[in-house]
């Protein structure tokens, strides 16, 4: 059978694919043979390049954070951010974020997707600065990935190279804004941009299986 696939570009820091749960989670259990897949798209390579003329940082976060609760109708979860401090002078980027789940596929392939899943609510849900590394490495102790092989990865340039191959796919693919999605089945594969509902990606399935593959229930 041919495999049924959903790769999505992302960053862990992205509260649309945190709203977008509720949805993966419908689809995993009307289909059983999908699998899931995440690459990383770095949405933030510096924070500067989202700030407005004259804006500091604390009043980015603050703006960031009121975007963030905006998101909340999209899948109904709650976000509230009264002090978020994800960015600061020495940390400007999410390319720890981004590195940190590309070192944990390597240090531990099968618990990585539940570390990604537990780095997106500590940045999301419990507004933790992620950005730092105690920060991360309190998420791999949780996530019960080996700390010691997590850091070695984190930082003898092996998660850098595999991020760059993530990036490299997303440029390829000409996604310039997060999330996209991809669907395929065997050789068959669309790309859908933005945020997408259940009803959306069963019709695209079922357009791209000619209605072979419709959910079980």
């Amino acid at each position: 059978m041919d495999r049924l696939t959903i790769t999505t570009f992302t960053d862990p820091m992205m509260g649309l694919t945190y709203e977008m749960e509720p949805t993966y989670e419908q689809l995993a259990d009307a289909f059983p043979q999908l699998e899931l897949r995440w690459v990383m798209g770095l949405l933030v390579r510096d924070v500067s390049d989202f700030m407005l003329h004259g804006e500091t940082i604390p009043e980015y976060n603050g703006r960031l954070a009121r975007i963030y609760e905006s998101e909340q109708a999209i899948g109904g979860l709650p976000i509230s951010m009264p002090d978020l401090r994800l960015f600061d002078e020495e940390h400007r980027s999410s390319l720890p974020l981004n590195l940190a789940y590309k070192a944990a596929q390597l240090a531990d392939r099968d618990k990585a997707d539940l570390f990604l899943w537990n780095l997106r609510h500590a940045t999301v849900v419990d507004v933790l600065p992620t950005t730092h590394l105690d920060e991360l490495l309190k998420v791999v102790r949780a996530t019960g990935i080996d700390e010691g092989e997590f850091t070695r990865h984190y930082e003898d340039g092996s998660a850098q190279r595999e991020l760059e191959g993530d990036l490299a796919l997303r440029q390829k693919l000409g996604i310039h804004a997060l999330p996209a999605c991809m669907v395929s089945y065997g050789k068959k594969a669309v790309l859908v941009r933005g945020v997408l509902g259940y009803d959306e990606f069963v019709g695209i399935i079922a357009e791209l299986t000619d209605g072979r593959v419709t959910p079980a229930r």
